[in-house]
């Protein structure tokens, strides 16, 4: 369900936007962000951007990660 949110996106706009997605930029990371997908899991994925507008060029999922390293 979550990837097909990200694949339905076409601006990192449309992320901010849905707030059951808890969409957000991981600490210590350029282009590495996450949404849960549950209070448990997350996934974690790197963005490439087009230049203008935050629009997605290319999404690299990369992990499902326990929430906070619990």
């Amino acid at each position: 369900m979550r990837v097909r949110s990200l694949e339905a996106s076409d601006t990192i706009y449309d992320l901010w936007n849905s707030k059951s997605l808890h969409f957000e930029r991981l600490e210590g990371f350029k282009n590495r962000y996450s949404v849960r997908l549950n209070k448990q899991w997350r996934l974690e994925f790197d963005v490439e951007w087009e230049v203008k507008d935050k629009i997605f060029k290319k999404v690299t999922l990369l992990e499902i990660s326990k929430h906070y390293g619990d």
